[in-house]
């Protein structure tokens, strides 16, 4: 009997122990999430800092037939246009970020090439187009007809990838915004 009283005077006491550890615990996280409190007032502030620098500097494109604008902030001042044979310096403006500046050189070659090529099939079709309508039975009609759409969708292949680079060019360069 005395056993079982000593036991359960134990047990009772491993209790209270526990709820006592549980009770100093839970005042222990209560501090901390008050110095917390603190720390996300800090935080909130960093976050207003770098919205606002976000909000002035933040990088993007609209398009428009065959060329694109480049815009700079909430406010839309445009820094550039990029497009068929247009040569702005969107490694230049990007270069703060050297991802960015890596896709701005993907997208200056592919545009440049895609805006050649597509020129040089428009071209070809329009000769081809030019030498059947004079009812000239030529054999090279077809040919360069074929050729030059075949140059046309390959130049706009390339068109089409060099402008995702652009977006990601401008997207790394925005994320790359944020205060370090």
């Amino acid at each position: 009997m005395k056993l079982n009283l000593l036991l359960a005077l134990g047990l009772s006491a491993l209790g209270a122990g526990s709820l006592t550890a549980q009770t100093n615990g839970h005042s222990s996280a209560t501090n901390k999430n008050q110095n917390g409190t603190a720390a996300t007032t800090t935080t909130q502030s960093t976050r207003v800092d770098s919205a606002t620098v976000y909000d002035s500097q933040a990088l993007r494109f609209e398009g428009k037939w065959g060329s694109a604008d480049i815009i700079r902030g909430a406010k839309g001042e445009v820094v550039g246009t990029v497009g068929w044979f247009r040569d702005f310096d969107v490694e230049k403006l990007v270069q703060s970020s050297p991802r960015a500046a890596a896709d701005a050189r993907t997208f200056k070659v592919g545009n440049f090439r895609g805006s050649l090529v597509t020129t040089i099939g428009a071209s070809l079709v329009a000769i081809g187009i030019a030498v059947a309508s004079n009812n000239s039975n030529n054999a090279s009609t077809p040919v360069l007809i074929i050729a030059g759409a075949g140059g046309i969708g390959w130049g706009l292949n390339h068109l089409t990838s060099s402008y995702a680079a652009l977006s990601r060019a401008l997207w790394w360069y925005n994320r790359d915004l944020a205060p370090r």
